[in-house]
């Protein structure tokens, strides 16, 4: 059924089940974006999702428009993402500019396959858009070090400013410890969604920036991280091992997503063990999860780091590049050998010693326990209602297209219903409590998350029922949507609710909302009086 959604849209996409000829059933999923609802003037792109590699990998896909008849694009089915899940991608291949609203019908074949099917999608009227998303556009901010891109009417660009101090100071840090000298300035994409897991890098960073981040990231560290990569990639180009090339963006960061001792929570990983076998990393680094795969990759660069000094290590680094026909194993043996003088299996046992030797810390035990258990319902929240955004098969674009191509909408437009919003709120202040230390509120955080996904699985009629705290969660949304306020953060303490929101501009406002009898009200917050906005950045 239609809801509002965060970002003011009325109407969602439909979501038909292809209809395949009469002797088959439909073969593949099909996401379309941008996500939720779709106007006329959309470029639109094609993610077709088969069931499996076989029989589709490297078989042909066409779609076009069945009236007037016309040919929208082809794409053969590849492996696509960490994942390699197998679809075919027809990026930005239908553009809608000459369209008028309606309904249209599209046709899918796989004609090597004898396979066909068609789906209606609906086109909106331009007009109704949301305002704010009507005029937003990309717009680049100049630094000494970097070109910092972002799309107008959003957080980043009501924080530009502070946003762009910790751009250049990231630089200069960096380069303290990278040795190179940029003959241009790097480029930084600052995206209004949450995709991956806050950032990656291609020709350039790419940082989600936004209000209701629930991926518990700390913005400079992931900033850091990514233009780690980039300063990497101009130092010298060439392929170089995973577990390294991770383990140095996390060293360099002080952390993956946010500050942390690296070599003492890599002890409690051995302690608890959950410790992968540094010779399997290496075989197949992105295949590991994650988070413990880049903790201990970087407290590797760590410990090497401590023990022969940093210069030399960045020195066995450049040296692990590829050579044709070469493992990562054994560029890693080479380099080891050649500047350390040690194999790669000396190291890995003179680490898991040095970590074994490392008094326990109770503390960082349940750190990391409830940060696996945060992590973990983050990606089944994130593959039942927000699947672009899981790292595996994550929608990455290339930003730089996007500007030329003047296209805001795969990043502005994404699952904002009343679900993705209540869940997100929860496990946004699950990541908050975690990092100030509150675990026991975290995990009762997290736990109302994961209540609501097992009744989604389950069909429930009224998943957020299920739990009080997501029951009110649920309820708060729906008093903000109904009052025209878009939730981004808030805090729950027993009877009260301090949440901020927006309303058609990014300045968020403080509202507090009480349990009453006749369940949650609005009862501080209502006026637009200038005392009560708050700046994100201040």
């Amino acid at each position: 059924m239609p809801s509002p959604s965060g970002d003011g849209n009325q109407t969602s996409r439909p979501t038909e089940t292809p209809t395949a000829l009469p002797e088959q059933g439909p073969c593949c999923e099909v996401r379309l974006h941008p996500e939720e609802a779709l106007y006329v003037g959309d470029q639109i792109s094609f993610e077709v999702i088969a069931p499996s590699a076989e029989p589709y990998l490297n078989q042909p896909l066409t779609v076009t428009l069945t009236t007037p008849p016309t040919r929208i694009g082809s794409a053969t089915f590849q492996p696509f993402g960490f994942a390699r899940r197998t679809q075919a991608t027809l990026l930005w291949a239908w553009d809608t500019s000459a369209l008028s609203a309606a309904d249209y019908t599209l046709r899918f074949s796989i004609p090597t396959l004898r396979q066909e099917w068609v789906q209606t999608v609906t086109l909106l009227p331009r007009n109704a858009l949301p305002p704010a998303q009507q005029t937003a556009q990309w717009e680049t901010l100049t630094t000494p070090c970097c070109d910092i891109h972002f799309i107008t009417n959003t957080a980043a660009q009501r924080d530009i400013e502070a946003i762009a101090e910790t751009v250049q100071q990231t630089a200069q840090h960096l380069q303290a410890k990278i040795p190179i000298d940029p003959q241009e300035r790097i480029g930084v994409a600052l995206i209004p969604r949450l995709i991956g897991n806050g950032g990656f890098a291609n020709q350039e960073i790419n940082v989600s920036y936004l209000d209701r981040n629930y991926s518990a990231g700390d913005f400079a560290t992931i900033l850091r991280h990514e233009m780690v990569h980039v300063f990497d990639q101009l130092a010298q180009s060439e392929d170089r091992p995973s577990l390294f090339v991770e383990g140095m963006a996390v060293f360099l960061s002080g952390g993956h997503y946010f500050p942390e001792p690296l070599m003492p929570r890599a002890a409690e990983l051995l302690r608890l063990h959950k410790f992968i076998p540094l010779e399997e990393l290496t075989e197949d680094f992105y295949a590991a999860q994650h988070e413990i795969a880049y903790l201990e990759a970087g407290a590797l660069v760590e410990y090497l780091s401590a023990r022969w000094g940093w210069q030399t290590v960045w020195e066995a680094y450049l040296a692990m590049s590829l050579r044709k026909g070469e493992t990562q194993a054994q560029a890693i043996e080479r380099a080891l050998k050649s500047k350390l003088g040690l194999s790669f299996g000396e190291l890995a046992e003179d680490f898991k010693a040095e970590l074994a030797n490392m008094g326990e810390n109770r503390l960082l035990t349940l750190d990391i326990q409830t940060l696996d258990k945060y992590y973990e319902t983050l990606r089944a929240y994130q593959q039942q209602f927000d699947p672009s955004a899981d790292y595996r098969t994550a929608w990455m674009l290339d930003a730089q297209a996007m500007r030329q191509r003047g296209i805001v909408a795969d990043y502005l437009r994404h699952p904002s219903r009343p679900e993705n919003i209540a869940l997100e709120l929860l496990l946004n202040e699950a990541g908050r409590a975690r990092r100030s230390g509150e675990y026991a509120q975290a995990e009762r955080l997290i736990e109302a998350v994961s209540s609501v996904l097992e009744r989604v699985q389950a069909k429930h009629p009224n998943p957020f029922s299920g739990d009080r705290l997501a029951q009110d969660a649920w309820q708060v949304v729906q008093v903000l949507l109904a009052a025209g306020y878009e939730p981004q953060v808030w805090t729950l303490t027993h009877d009260q609710a301090q949440v901020l929101v927006s309303q058609a501009t990014p300045i968020l406002k403080q509202v507090i909302l009480e349990r009453q009898n006749d369940g949650w009200q609005i009862v501080s917050g209502t006026s637009a009086a200038g005392e009560d906005l708050i700046h994100w950045a201040e």
